[in-house]
């Protein structure tokens, strides 16, 4: 059976939802990204590092990241209006 996760802000907005095993295997890049704003960019890479996430490269002044599932992500500098 297939594990299901979805996360939300608690203020709203988009829900962000995936699956588990088994994977469909990847064809490119995804076309969905998501981009996060962190104050402290290299604090929350190695936050996310330590949950799983792998590290892909620099992107535009971010770092671009994969969860377990190979879903490509990106860290950029930001705060939370």
């Amino acid at each position: 059976m297939a594990a299901a996760a979805a996360v939300q802000s608690p203020h709203g907005g988009t829900k962000v939802s995936w699956g588990g095993p088994p994977l469909a295997p990847n064809h490119g890049r995804n076309r969905q990204r998501l981009d996060l704003a962190a104050p402290d960019v290299a604090a929350e890479v190695e936050r996310l590092l330590a949950l799983g996430a792998t590290e892909l490269g620099d992107r535009d002044g971010g770092v671009e990241l994969a969860d377990p599932d190979r879903n490509e992500f990106s860290v950029s500098p930001g705060s939370r209006p």
